[in-house]
């Protein structure tokens, strides 16, 4: 029982440790943000998870990157940002749709 306890504090205290650690992706100029949207919308739409309406040409994703594009163009970087966040907003909603609902399977299908 003793063991029990030692090892469950080790595993929780190296598990603290590992959260701790974890350094996110400092996403705080546009080109960061444009970089990350389009790497995390490939990865999505690899597997099929990209949102996008039918009368629309394009992703919404790839449609806020142009807005953020012409906005950039035009020397509006407040637009262009907006954008930007809105891309990666997007992309960052169907990557966690692929994986939250990557195990779920219809009712019919017998276990």
């Amino acid at each position: 029982m003793k063991k029990l306890f030692v090892s469950a504090a080790v595993v929780a205290t190296m598990s603290l440790a590992a959260c701790s650690t974890n350094q996110t992706k400092d996403l705080s100029s546009y080109d960061d943000i444009i970089g990350e949207a389009a790497s995390i919308h490939a990865e999505a739409a690899k597997d099929g998870y990209v949102w996008k309406q039918k009368a629309m040409k394009k992703a919404y994703v790839d449609h806020y990157i142009a807005l953020a594009e012409e906005a950039k163009k035009k020397g509006d970087d407040a637009t262009a940002m907006k954008y930007a966040k809105e891309a990666l907003k997007s992309a960052n909603a169907e990557m966690n749709q692929e994986v939250k609902y990557a195990d779920i399977q219809p009712g019919w299908i017998k276990k």
